[in-house]
């Protein structure tokens, strides 16, 4: 049965019933599954959450620190500052909580009116090179302790010039997980493969597919009822792991340039648009899969590790399962984006004395202990290898814990996702993303590949020549 690891115990008290981590209020359509803005909650900057619950004690160095506004994030985040702050005797955190985060943090760079620390998942390469952000301290981590501590996929997008400027707390994995609303299939009077709960999953895409076609509700061409529901948000993220597992790459960091106009990455638009138009449709293409499977209109999904710690919010109660999701190409190994996420980075433009206690309440957030108890609060992955050695759980119920044991054991078939660009997640969350959904409305496959490479191409340039 289940089993936490003994910080868990401190910090978790409202970690596991905070909104959605990623999706911000439930849906993950505003940004990458874990690498998303914060939530559109109608609120100002004005209205940004400030954490006062510690007083300050005489002769503390006081630093800022933000991070996004979702239930989740401040929940867990509210319980270990303060923590810190009752340990520390020489630093005094602030902290302070923002909807729409990532243009919120822009704007604070751009106008250098940045925190001393920020939690974030945005690609810091191009702050780096700015000379906006200070490097790791060695009195926090040493490149040599870094590497050691953290997988390398975490660590990629963290280095620039030959020095880290952010520590992670997490390895982003995009979509590798295969969710079941376990209600829905008692209510159809469905059996669920009982292999999948030995071998956590089903073995291969078309033994999937087969059991996604007998879930799928159609109401002549529509889709009442999603069988897999896998379309429109974050789908970005199976767009790559596609051309992957179909033999290719668009990564090419010898030459500093992305290839999207291949006969790979056309095998796998076709794939993403076969199973949600015509015939062959078992996935609703106009709603984010979040929704359709909290608001009970999808049978399965396609998902993040985080999905599994925002049920507790967005569908209270949900009887689900979670198993890893099979290569969608027979023969090919599971590969799917496997990166550095959210991370903590401090700013350069702090005095020397703000700096050197904003690595500290660096070092402290992200021990094994801690980043142990973030993920498991809020679904990710902990980007430390000695995180959840002895993690336990039940394999016959849907669980966090379930969810993060069984991903890890995936994460050999991570790919990180082009921390050469300078800024990954505009590729694939921006010009990716806006290009699928254009192919999605009408269907232009050349187009929308020539597009993105194209986009992509001049994004680099300007990065690496700005």
């Amino acid at each position: 049965m289940k089993k936490r690891n003994r910080i868990i115990a401190l910090l978790m008290v409202t970690a596991l019933t905070g909104a959605s981590l990623l999706g911000c209020g439930g849906s993950d359509d505003k940004g990458s599954e874990k690498n998303p803005p914060a939530s559109d909650n109608g609120k100002t900057e004005q209205d940004a959450p400030k954490d006062e619950s510690q007083e300050v004690k005489q002769g503390k160095t006081e630093i800022t620190f933000w991070t996004q506004d979702s239930t989740t994030y401040m929940g867990w985040f509210k319980e270990a500052v303060e923590q810190f702050n009752a340990q520390s005797e020489t630093v005094q955190v602030n902290a302070e909580y923002f909807p729409n985060f990532s243009d919120k943090l822009s704007q604070a760079f751009a106008a250098d009116q940045q925190p001393d620390v920020a939690f974030t998942w945005q690609g810091i390469t191009p702050w780096a090179k700015a000379g906006k952000l200070a490097p790791v301290s060695e009195e926090c981590l040493t490149k040599e302790e870094m590497e050691a501590q953290f997988y390398e996929g975490a660590l990629k997008n963290k280095l620039y010039d030959g020095q880290y400027y952010c520590v992670p707390a997490e390895i982003n994995v995009e979509s590798p997980s295969l969710f079941v609303n376990m209600d829905l299939l008692d209510k159809m009077e469905k059996e669920l493969p009982a292999s999948w709960i030995e071998n956590n999953g089903p073995a291969t895409w078309e033994e999937l597919e087969q059991f996604a076609k007998e879930l799928t509700i159609k109401d002549g061409d529509s889709i009442t009822q999603s069988g897999l529901a896998y379309v429109y948000s974050s789908w970005e993220a199976m767009f790559p792991s596609l051309i992957w597992q179909y033999g290719g790459d668009y990564r090419d960091e010898e030459n500093k340039v992305v290839h999207f106009d291949t006969e790979e990455a056309r095998k796998a638009a076709e794939f993403m648009l076969k199973y949600c138009k015509g015939e062959d449709a078992i996935s609703d293409s106009g709603t984010s899969r979040y929704d359709l499977f909290t608001q009970g209109t999808a049978a399965m999904c396609v998902g993040a590790p985080w999905y599994a710690s925002s049920f507790d919010t967005d569908a209270e109660g949900l009887n689900y399962q979670v198993f890893n999701m099979p290569a969608f190409v027979d023969g090919a190994n599971p590969y799917h984006v496997a990166t550095g996420g959210w991370g903590y980075i401090v700013s350069s433009k702090t005095d020397e004395s703000v700096q050197k206690a904003a690595w500290e309440f660096v070092k402290y957030m992200t021990t094994t202990e801690m980043t142990e108890s973030w993920a498991l609060g809020t679904g990710a992955l902990s980007a430390d290898k000695n995180a959840f050695a002895n993690l336990q759980y039940d394999p016959n119920v849907g669980s966090v814990e379930k969810c993060i044991a069984i991903t890890t054991e995936v994460l050999q078939y991570g790919q990180e996702d082009g921390a050469y660009t300078l800024d990954a997640s505009q590729l694939l969350y921006t010009i990716c993303r806006q290009q699928l959904r254009q192919m999605l409305e009408n269907g232009d496959i050349d187009t929308a590949l020539k597009t993105m490479e194209a986009e992509g191409n001049d994004m680099i340039d300007a990065n690496l020549n700005r």
